[in-house]
């Protein structure tokens, strides 16, 4: 039923009249908006990256699992449930994890994603607990870009040896082999073999714990191409607990140049995974005297740079598990392999096994799989909502519209913002939509049933168009070519990884998809034409095909100089935006007849244009963000114009210096509001960029990929690409904000509001709080059920009441104590739309009905 809101009023009238006599606020603009919050929905389900997990012998209900970008989760019940431990610290990238074998409540994380793909994020050094998590401080490392492995010393708690892979996109000073010996208060570097090689992976030997092996490994990422592979790469020795190494040249080791290693060590067995042009597995019966090459696999030797994994099996030294796109198991010490029964998904990365050999932890691009019986059977946990996300769509259905989104690795998903249960969005409440790997989801215009998607797999620009009625999909591709594997300067059109989607605007939309030209689709992708010449660089030697020396990798991910975004504006029907990853921006104003280079003066060649926003007020004004990390720069850049592109102006104000941004959005109803998804976080401006403030408010500090305002509920729909989907309702305060600080008190105009009638999931008492908890459960956060009321003071006041009165003028509900606050700043209640009591209630019992 829905409700208008007539009068809604602070009472407690003494302090209303404090307020009158005081001056507004003169607080910072963030303080002012600290009482808001998003609610996350999901999904789990999806799973996501995980690319670092940690167990312990000393309790066996106890792990921990960290996301590629989604913090640290953990569990104290065998990984059945999982929460979040990590949220409030300023980096969420992680890259490896240990629990001290002496003491379980001693927990280090590394931060910065190890796997150098096109999408990993960097972290700010090592961290460190001693309370199971509950409290972290930072302990040095802080440029270590990304922190493969931690290894703690059995014998001494405080001296740790960590490897430091380095940052994937630019030379970096800081890579090699760490040692501490005072818990990370201070740091000694004891192997470095130069800028580009950085270490993959430390093992220590059990029986022996002052000789450990490391792996050495020289590697580059641009945007176009990646290196793995080189000179300065090899297995390195330790007989004194870190503190000094030496190259291992030993007998029967590759010959030629190496690139990633993995290590693994059991008994007097050691294991080497090497990415090689001479084998894959190598293994040593003497503690690394002698090697000797093992015979190929079928599941062992893809895409060498991303896996090269290896674990040992502490109970049993001839037993070992090979992560990469499956796993596989040897018991007969890496002599054979056979796939494993993980039903997990695909490309694995991490494992942790128990000195019996029952307990193994595995993390793949789609989540957790655990085993308590020495890999006889697995199972996975559904509840971390690790789910990597490309781009978001909004429908307009009232008044649980539907999020839809691209997932890295894992589909596209669909789920309403809210459910009407009394728990929340479920796991079963989203549901997939198309394969690969997803990237955009958009509604069609004319018809919201009709869902857009844009998909990588076998080959970039792959496009489906899905009926919800039905359930219906047809792929509609422009060119439905299989282009995995082969380099891009032999494609007749190149596609991005993350090929964009848009629509024209008017009564006869045209569907719109970037390649290096634009294609335009007027009958939903049955035909299509190329309304636009090459719009990008097309420099040919940045097409060439990817990988090497040791390996090719050619996944579609550094296909170069294409479109990455496309915009159009309802204000004038026949413009067009497209912006590339060489870093152009072009205008047509003629439905795509003529195109015109209006690139910013201050926008570097090369660098990626992320996104794009149009002005609400002006046809003209545009707004355009560029991304250079991948050049090794990570400033932000954000211009604005408001002539077409005649004139640029930088509005990336003061925003931190190493913080890039992905994404930009105008407020629909202000236009001096933007919002900024950056590396880590939502940021907003008051002031049309001149200033900026964090908006991350209780969210993790993640890479936002995409932002969306619901235009109904004037929501804000965040996309991470490591924690899911964020949704901050109702932005009205925001949007006032400027005017309101300037007052002592205003309520807010509350938007419509429904009352629901929400009905308990069954067995409803296994999600009640306190209660037992599903196995697999996770549970998104509905929106407030009823209205949303929002209102600004501009002094604290200790007792704040709100009444809430009909059209009449008689008081319906009062909302007072816990459900009122009173901080300075913008605060916000929630009213059911129920009235206050007594209520009466007549019934009759018929005694002739058996209960």
């Amino acid at each position: 039923m829905k409700t208008t809101l007539c009068t809604v009023c602070c009472a407690l009238f003494v302090a209303w009249l404090l307020l009158s006599s005081q001056p507004a606020t003169t607080q910072p603009l963030s303080s002012l908006y600290s009482n808001l919050r998003y609610r996350a929905i999901g999904p789990a389900i999806s799973g996501g990256r995980v690319t670092a997990v940690a167990g312990t012998d000393l309790d066996a209900q106890l792990y921990y699992a960290g996301g590629a970008d989604g913090g640290v989760f953990k569990s104290h019940d065998g990984g059945i449930t999982w929460f979040s431990v990590f949220d409030r610290q300023p980096v969420a990238a992680i890259g490896a994890l240990a629990i001290d074998p002496r003491n379980p409540n001693i927990v280090w994380a590394g931060t910065g994603e190890a796997n150098p793909r096109n999408e990993a994020a960097s972290g700010d050094g090592m961290w460190y607990s001693s309370d199971g998590a509950k409290t972290w401080r930072h302990v040095g490392l802080d440029e270590a870009g990304a922190i493969s492995i931690i290894s703690i010393d059995p014998r001494a708690s405080t001296t740790v040896v960590a490897g430091v892979l380095g940052r994937e996109f630019a030379d970096s000073a800081v890579r090699g082999v760490y040692l501490t010996t005072d818990n990370g208060q201070h740091w000694s570097r004891r192997l470095y073999l130069g800028p580009s090689s950085g270490v993959s992976d430390i093992v220590r030997l059990p029986n022996k714990p002052s000789t450990l092996f490391a792996g050495l490994w020289q590697f580059r990422r641009t945007p176009w191409t990646l290196t793995s592979g080189g000179p300065a790469g090899g297995i390195y020795r330790s007989d004194d607990g870190g503190k000094s190494w030496k190259h291992v040249t030993a007998p029967g080791l590759p010959t030629h140049i190496t690139g990633r290693i993995g290590l693994a060590a059991s008994g007097n067995m050691l294991y080497a995974r090497i990415q090689s042009t001479e084998g894959f597995v190598w293994r040593s019966t003497d503690q690394g005297a002698t090697w000797k090459r093992m015979p190929p696999s079928r599941y062992i030797g893809g895409r060498g740079f991303y896996f090269s994994r290896i674990f040992a099996d502490p109970s049993n030294e001839q037993r070992v598990i090979n992560l990469e796109g499956v796993a596989s198991i040897s018991s007969n010490g890496a002599q054979s392999f056979s796939q494993t029964s993980l039903h997990a998904g695909y490309d694995f990365h991490i494992a942790w096994w128990s000195r019996d050999g029952k307990r193994i932890i595995v993390g793949s691009d789609e989540g957790l799989v655990i085993s308590h019986d020495g890999a006889e059977h697995w199972f996975q946990p559904y509840d971390l909502p690790f789910s990597q996300i490309y781009h978001v769509g909004v429908d307009q259905v009232a008044p649980y519209y539907h999020v839809c989104i691209g997932l890295q690795d894992n589909d596209s998903w669909c789920a309403p913002q809210s459910v009407p249960n009394q728990i929340g969005v479920l796991n079963r409440d989203w549901v997939t939509v198309a394969p690969g790997d997803g990237m955009w989801s958009v509604f069609d215009p004319l018809d919201q049933n009709l869902l857009w998607s844009t998909e990588t797999g076998t080959s970039s620009g792959q496009l489906f168009l899905t009926d919800f009625r039905t359930g219906q999909q047809a792929a509609i591709s422009p060119i439905p070519r299989i282009t995995f594997g082969e380099a891009a300067n032999t494609y007749d059109y190149r596609f991005n990884w993350d090929s964009p989607i848009a629509f024209t605007t008017g009564p006869r939309p045209r569907a719109l998809l970037g390649g290096n030209v634009v294609f335009a689709s007027t009958d939903r992708g049955q035909t299509w034409q190329v309304i636009s010449p090459d719009l990008t660089r097309n420099d040919r030697t940045k097409q060439g095909a990817s990988g090497g020396p040791v390996q090719r990798d050619m996944s579609d991910a550094e296909v170069y100089d294409t479109i990455m975004y496309l915009a159009t504006t309802p204000l004038d029907s026949a413009v067009i935006w497209a912006g590339t990853d060489d870093g152009l921006v072009q205008l047509s104003r003629d439905n795509g007849a003529t195109w015109h280079n209006v690139t910013p003066q201050g926008l570097p060649a090369w660098t990626r244009v992320m996104g794009m926003d149009v002005g609400h007020r002006n046809a003209g004004t545009v707004y355009a963000v560029a991304d250079g990390h991948m050049s090794g720069d990570e400033r932000p850049y954000i211009f604005a114009s408001d002539d077409f592109g005649g004139h640029w102006r930088s509005i990336a104000g003061d925003l931190p210096a190493n913080l890039f941004v992905r994404s930009i959005r105008e407020d629909p109803k202000n236009n001096d509001v933007l919002y900024a998804g950056t590396q880590r976080g939502v940021w907003i401006s008051f002031d049309s960029g001149n200033h900026w403030n964090d908006l991350r408010l209780n969210m993790p500090a993640t890479a936002v990929y995409d932002l969306e305002i619901q235009p109904d509920q004037n929501d804000l729909v965040v996309g991470t690409h490591g924690r899911g989907v964020w949704i901050l309702d109702d932005l009205t305060p925001l949007q006032q904000l400027g005017v309101a600080r300037e007052r002592p008190l205003v309520l807010f105009a509350p938007r419509p509001a429904y009352r629901m009638f929400a009905t308990p999931p069954i067995n409803n008492s296994i999600y009640a709080p306190g209660g037992p908890v599903a196995e697999n459960l996770f549970v998104g956060e509905n929106a407030p059920n009823g209205a949303i009321i929002n209102y600004f003071l501009g002094q604290p006041s200790a007792s704040t009441n709100i009444e809430i009165t009909d059209a009449t003028g008689r008081v319906v509900r009062h909302l007072k104590g816990k459900a009122v606050t009173g901080s300075a700043g913008i605060n916000r209640a929630s009213w059911n739309l129920t009235e206050d009591g007594p209520v009466s209630w007549n019934a009759s019992i018929n005694k002739d009905i058996e209960p």
